[in-house]
C-alpha cells in the first residue's frame, strides 16, 4: 500500500510516496519529488553479550564482593559479628531491584569497605570477613 506525503527538508518541501513493504518485497524507493539526498538503510542492530563480572585483583580471600554494580542500599553486619555461610550481609539496589549479597563462608566481619549509597562496580570488595 503506497501512502503519500509532503516532508520540508531546509526549507524545500517534497512530495514524498512511502510503499509499505511485506516480507519479500524489493526495498525500492519511489520518490515523486526529488529527495535532497538518499540515506542507505542503516545496518541491523547486532546484542552485545553483557560483560562478565571480574573480580577485583584486590580482593582478598575472605573478601565478600559485589556480583553486580549498582549502589549499597544497606549494610546488614557490624564489624566484629560473626556471621554463617549464606548470611545477608550487604544489599545492593540496581535497576530497581534489591540484590542480597551473602557470606560466602561463615567468619567474623573484620572490615566493612562501603557505605550507604556508595555506587559500586562487579568485583569489588564490599566485606572482608576473617
Amino acid at each position: 500500500m503506497q501512502r503519500l506525503f509532503k516532508i520540508t527538508v531546509n526549507g524545500k518541501e517534497y512530495d514524498v510516496a512511502v510503499q509499505e513493504l511485506t516480507s519479500g518485497a524489493a526495498l525500492m524507493p519511489n520518490y515523486i519529488g526529488t529527495p535532497a539526498a538518499a540515506t542507505p538503510a542503516a545496518a541491523p542492530a547486532t546484542a552485545v553479550p553483557p560483560a562478565a563480572p571480574t573480580v577485583s585483583a584486590a580482593a582478598g580471600a575472605g573478601d565478600q564482593c559485589a556480583q553486580m554494580g549498582g549502589v549499597v542500599a544497606g549494610i546488614l553486619v557490624k564489624e566484629g559479628q560473626e556471621v554463617k555461610e549464606g548470611e545477608r550481609l550487604v544489599e545492593l539496589e540496581a535497576m530497581k531491584m534489591k540484590i542480597p549479597v551473602t557470606a560466602s563462608m561463615s567468619g567474623k566481619v573484620s572490615r566493612i569497605l562501603v557505605a550507604v549509597g556508595d555506587p559500586v562496580t562487579a568485583g569489588q570488595p564490599l566485606i572482608t570477613l576473617s
